[in-house]
């Protein structure tokens, strides 16, 4: 448990964080047929954004109907590029979170593949506030290219927020 003035909130200790707030967990990592690694990422909120924000009070992912291209035109979707549900690029939106007057935009932090979204969390936006790091994830995506390194750990999350945002 972790403390930054008043509020407390926790800092799961099985997952990288970015400095938007988001938490990722690789769940699942695999070798395609031509040798590159491919790599599965939950992804959600850290408790220390509800902690600052308040409940949230409405959850929205992206939709996927949107991202999967569909021509105005002909009213038909495109043929989606790579396989998966939908594709966000980097610092496109992930999810927006309202609570009470306050509307909080995250973004992607890497390109991706949507593999899958959690629709719990739209029907019941109180399990990013309870449940954060178990039934309140967001969604699984594929990055194009993840590494690791580039996010901070559980300690250097906590230092970031000590520093001050």
């Amino acid at each position: 448990m972790a403390e930054d003035g008043d509020i407390e909130f926790s800092v799961a200790e099985d997952r990288r964080y970015t400095k938007e707030h988001l938490w990722l967990q690789v769940i699942d990592k695999e070798e395609d047929e031509d040798g590159n690694v491919q790599t599965s990422v939950k992804v959600g909120v850290s408790e220390y954004i509800a902690a600052v924000w308040g409940e949230f009070i409405r959850v929205t992912l992206p939709n996927l109907q949107a991202l999967d291209g569909f021509d105005d035109s002909s009213e038909k979707p495109t043929e989606k590029p790579t396989g998966f549900e939908g594709e966000l690029a980097a610092k496109d939106i992930l999810v927006t979170l309202r609570s009470g007057d306050d509307v909080v935009l995250v973004d992607s932090p890497f390109p991706c593949g949507i593999l899958e979204l959690n629709g719990e969390v739209e029907d019941s936006p109180d399990l990013v506030n309870s449940e954060a790091y178990g039934d309140g994830w967001l969604m699984i995506v594929r990055p194009h290219d993840y590494d690791e390194d580039q996010f901070l750990s559980p300690e250097e999350y906590i230092e970031f927020l000590a520093d001050g945002l």
